[in-house]
C-alpha cells in the first residue's frame, strides 16, 4: 500500500523499511479506505517513520512493542521543535491515527485509567443531573465543568468532599474571584454556575435551601449598547465572497444564507439534515436544541436555491443524511460550531468587513431581529424566528426598532443641531 503513496520507491522502501514498516503499510490502507487525501496520507507517514527512527534510537523493541506508551510519545512530542504561534509541527501530525492504530492491534496498551476521586464522583453526578433533570445542552455542562472543579477543590475543604464545610463567604468570594477574571456577559458565568450546583446539591439533601443566594450576581447592563448587526448593503457584500461555483463555494454560500436569512444559530446549521427540508411546502424544520422546541419556518427563495445547488453539483456522495460535509477528505459531516463560525469570519475578512466583535454567526441573529422589527414585526415574531424561549431574550433587540424610537424620542433641549 506504502509503494501506492509515494512516487518515487526510493522514499516507500525506506517507510517499509522502518521499524514500525509493518504498521505503517496498515495505517496507509486504512486511511485510504476512510478516503483521506493523498497528501494527508504521506504526511502521516512522513511523521510516523520518523517517530519510527526515534524509537529504533532509544532502543525500543518497536516488534514486541516494549517500552512504547503515551508517555514515550508525550516524551517524543515535547522534544520537537515548534512553530512560532506554540502550534505541534509537522513531525508530530498524524501520530494520533499511528498511535491509535497502534493501540488496536496491541502493540500500545491501553491508557492507564486515571484515579476517580469523591470530586469526580460528584461532578459525574451533576452532569448526569443537568443532562436529564435540567435539560442543560452540552456547551452548558462543558462551560460549566472546569469552573466547578475549582468550586469543589476551593469549598469542600476536604478530599471526601464534606458539604458542611461550604460556607456563605467561600461562596461569595469564589465567585467573585472567577467573575474578576472575565468580561462582558462572561461575568455572570460563575455566579450561574455555582448556584446551579448548590440548587443539585439541595436536589441531592446534601445541603438545606438558601445556600445558593450567597452566589451573587455581578451588575450587568443588558441595554447599554446595541446588539452589533449588519446593513443591508454588507449582508449582500458577504453573500457575494462566494460565486465561484466550486463545491465550497456552493457550501459556503448556503450556510451563509442560512443565517442570513433565518438567523439559524451555528449548531442548528450544522445539525440540518436531509429529511428537514420539505421542498414541496418550501419549509424547513429546525430540530430541538438549546431550547429544546421545534419550530417550522418558510424556505426563502434564494436559501432554497443555494442548498439545491449545493446537494446537485457541490455535496459529495455520502451515506450521511446531515447536509453539510467537509470538502477533504475524510468527507465527514461538520461536527462542531467552529466550522460555521471560520466560514463567517473568512467571508467577513473577505468582504472587507473588519470592524466587528467576535460573535461569530450571532451577527447575522441580531441582524436578522433588527430588519424585522424595522420592518414592522412583532417581538413574538422575532421569538418564534429565532427560536426564543422567553420575550425578554427577544428584548435586547427593542433598541434596534429604531423608527418607533425616534417618535417617542424627547426633543433635545438645546435645540436643533
Amino acid at each position: 500500500m506504502v509503494d501506492r503513496v509515494y512516487v518515487r520507491a526510493a522514499v516507500s522502501g525506506r517507510v517499509q523499511e522502518n521499524p514500525l514498516g509493518p504498521y505503517l503499510e496498515e495505517l496507509a490502507a486504512g486511511l485510504r479506505e476512510q478516503e483521506y487525501a493523498p497528501s494527508s496520507i504521506q504526511s502521516y507517514l512522513r511523521a510516523g517513520a520518523k517517530f519510527g527512527r526515534w524509537l529504533e534510537r532509544q532502543g525500543c523493541d518497536v516488534a514486541a512493542g516494549a517500552g512504547i506508551d503515551d508517555a514515550v510519545l508525550t516524551d517524543y512530542v515535547s522534544g520537537l521543535a515548534r512553530y512560532r504561534s506554540g502550534k505541534r509541527p509537522k513531525a508530530a501530525e498524524g501520530l494520533t491515527h499511528l498511535f491509535r492504530h497502534l493501540r488496536n492491534r496491541g502493540v500500545v496498551g491501553q491508557p492507564q485509567t486515571r484515579l476517580v476521586t469523591p470530586v469526580d464522583q460528584w461532578l459525574t453526578r451533576y452532569d448526569d443531573y443537568l443532562e436529564h433533570v435540567v435539560g442543560a445542552t452540552i456547551s452548558t455542562r462543558e462551560r460549566y465543568r472546569p469552573i466547578l472543579r475549582r468550586f469543589v477543590s476551593a469549598c469542600c475543604g476536604a478530599p471526601e468532599c464534606s458539604w458542611r464545610n461550604v460556607t456563605a463567604p467561600a461562596v461569595s468570594e469564589f465567585v467573585g474571584r472567577e467573575a474578576a477574571l472575565r468580561q462582558g456577559h462572561g461575568r455572570r458565568v460563575p455566579s450561574v454556575a455555582v448556584r446551579s450546583f448548590l440548587r443539585f446539591l439541595v436536589f441531592q439533601g446534601e445541603i438545606r435551601p438558601g445556600l445558593e443566594a450567597a452566589a451573587p450576581t455581578p451588575p450587568q447592563w443588558l441595554h447599554a449598547a446595541l446588539p452589533v448587526r449588519l446593513t443591508s448593503a454588507e449582508v449582500a457584500q458577504v453573500l457575494a465572497t462566494y460565486q465561484d461555483g466550486t463545491a465550497r463555494s456552493l457550501r459556503n454560500r448556503a450556510m451563509l444564507l442560512l443565517l442570513a436569512r433565518l438567523g439559524l444559530r451555528a449548531g442548528e446549521v450544522t445539525g440540518l439534515r436531509l429529511d428537514d427540508i420539505d421542498w414541496r411546502h418550501g419549509r424547513v424544520f429546525i430540530q430541538p436544541g438549546k431550547t429544546h422546541q421545534e419550530r417550522c419556518l418558510p424556505l426563502p427563495h434564494d436559501v432554497g436555491g443555494a442548498l439545491a445547488a449545493y446537494l446537485r453539483d457541490g455535496r459529495p456522495r455520502s451515506a450521511s443524511r446531515q447536509i453539510f460535509l467537509r470538502c477533504q477528505r475524510p468527507l465527514s459531516p461538520l461536527a462542531t460550531n467552529s466550522a460555521v463560525r471560520a466560514v463567517v469570519e473568512h467571508a467577513l475578512r473577505r468582504a472587507g468587513i473588519r470592524k466587528r466583535p467576535r460573535i461569530g454567526s450571532h451577527l447575522f441573529r441580531h441582524t436578522v431581529a433588527s430588519q424585522m422589527l424595522n420592518r414592522g414585526a412583532s417581538f413574538k415574531d422575532v421569538a418564534d424566528v429565532l427560536g426564543h424561549r422567553s420575550l425578554q431574550t427577544t428584548g435586547i433587540y427593542a433598541k434596534l426598532e429604531l423608527d418607533a424610537l425616534a417618535a417617542v424620542a424627547l426633543p433635545w433641549m438645546g435645540g436643533a443641531r
